[in-house]
């Protein structure tokens, strides 16, 4: 009796000692579902405290089986993670990032999501119908100078309850030849950057250009339009919506900017250059340099 009591006694100390070990590297368990709009569990993956692996086969899964038919959801464990290799999202998908912090680790250059760029899609075809809700989604301060998000050849996406934070010397999120992209209710927050060198708005609502927007197919000079940025908080930032950048006589059309409230901003809160019918309403604009700046640069 004493020797299995002894043995158990060692096994449990073991199981102990190795799980100490484990979780202090930071080998936390994670599970990826996939997720039916019956709310039943088609695929799980499984991940470390490194969740790239993880919800890239998700992103693949979503790929392959979700459309028009058979929305799927994307559903993250609760907890903080890093991603090493940029995300490619997938259309009829949402990614409940469900309170998650997800951390931009990329050692070179790269987002923590983008649109897909696996093949030369023209005008909005790359990406429809998806959802980023729920979390946080973290720069890190990650000098590789990438945005968070990236968007292009996109439409019907909304990204919703999302805080961005700490962007080095680029955008939280950049948008090129999109249409009915909606931000509602999100935060954008930390920014480390040079208007020297950098334009830095936190959403920039850009050109699909080689030069602009390096790193895309396509470049059929597809405009943005019906881009609504509603409910959300820009703060710490050096600008915080809009773009710098024109192609005479292309405008950035049906841009909506409401309700937002812009703080600390070093620049401009709004910067509309070559922006046709744009509502913006009921902004907060604190301790900002400029609230909106606009020109038009067609005729």
């Amino acid at each position: 009796g004493d020797s299995l009591k002894n043995k158990l006694t060692s096994l449990l100390l073991c199981i102990i000692f190795a799980s100490c070990i484990f979780f202090s590297y930071g080998f936390t368990i994670c599970s990826v579902c996939v997720i039916n709009e019956n709310k039943n569990v088609l695929k799980s993956y499984y991940s470390t405290s490194d969740i790239t692996t993880a919800l890239s086969r998700a992103l693949d899964y979503t790929k392959n089986n979700a459309n028009k038919y058979n929305f799927l959801t994307i559903r993250i464990s609760k907890g903080v993670y890093n991603v090493k290799k940029t995300l490619h999202l997938s259309s009829y998908t949402a990614i409940d990032l469900n309170k998650s912090f997800i951390k931009n680790a990329n050692y070179e250059r790269g987002n923590i999501f983008k649109s897909p760029e696996d093949k030369e899609y023209p005008k909005y075809s790359s990406l429809t119908w998806c959802i980023i809700k729920n979390g946080t989604l973290d720069g890190n301060f990650n000098r590789n100078k990438s945005c968070i998000l990236r968007l292009c050849h996109s439409n019907n996406v909304k990204i919703e309850n999302v805080t961005f934070l700490n962007n080095y010397y680029s955008h939280h999120a950049e948008l090129a030849s999109c249409q009915n992209v909606t931000f509602y209710n999100c935060v954008f927050n930390g920014q480390l950057s040079n208007l020297n060198v950098n334009s830095s708005e936190a959403v920039q609502i850009d050109i699909l250009d080689r030069v602009h927007f390096f790193g895309f197919t396509s470049y059929d000079n597809t405009m943005n339009d019906n881009i609504t940025i509603e409910n959300c908080v820009f703060k710490n930032v050096y600008r915080g919506v809009g773009t710098h950048n024109y192609f005479k006589n292309l405008y950035q059309t049906n841009i909506k900017i409401l309700n937002c409230t812009f703080e600390n901003i070093t620049d401009c809160a709004i910067s509309a250059v070559n922006f046709k019918n744009i509502e913006v309403k009921g902004n907060k604009f604190l301790n900002c340099k400029y609230s909106a700046f606009y020109r038009d640069n067609g005729k």
